[in-house]
């Protein structure tokens, strides 16, 4: 059995470690531990280089703590700006034990105008996304574009396809090398 180190203790962040890796690798099983990360970016990251680093500064983080794994994968979602208007995306970046490592983000999607201005006074997205539309931890759940799609796409399911993508380029590495 392979370990795979998931650099969060969210439920949704590991929820798609373990479908992921399920759907590229289907012959194979697999031990999930999910671990407390820090990102190195501010808790808001905005722009997608800085959501981009505080994956990478994830994963280094978990690979440092649990050197002994198959494979690491962190996933960091940010907000960027954009003619004074936000959108969130997600990197997701995933390393094996040769050392190679691949990256893919998620679809961007824009922040209704009332969070964007919860934002812009210093909320969190989540905090804002909670305050907005009334709920409590929403990115344990579905995330605002679970709310933003009225349910169509969850938050699992946005950042699973990037997940997918990583994963795919890392099990065809000598594609990419």
């Amino acid at each position: 059995m392979k370990k795979v180190i998931v650099a969060s203790e969210n439920p949704v962040k590991l929820e798609v470690a373990k479908q992921a890796f399920a759907k590229v690798f289907p012959d194979e099983n697999f031990e999930f531990v999910a671990v407390k990360s820090e990102s190195g970016v501010p808790d808001q990251p905005m722009g997608s280089e800085e959501t981009r680093q505080g994956a990478h500064n994830r994963l280094k983080f978990i690979k440092q703590k649990h050197p002994d794994a198959d494979f690491w994968i962190s996933q960091e979602g940010g907000l960027s700006e954009e003619e004074d208007r936000l959108f969130n995306r997600a990197w997701i970046v995933v390393e094996d034990k040769d050392n190679f490592i691949a990256e893919a983000s998620t679809a961007s999607f824009y922040i209704p105008k009332k969070i964007t201005e919860y934002v812009k006074e210093g909320l969190e997205l989540t905090h804002a996304s909670d305050k907005f539309f009334q709920t409590q931890n929403i990115k344990h759940g579905g995330g605002a574009i679970g709310k933003v799609t009225d349910g169509i796409i969850n938050r699992m399911e946005y950042y699973l396809e990037a997940a997918i993508i990583a994963l795919s380029e890392v099990k065809h590495k000598d594609w990419y090398q």
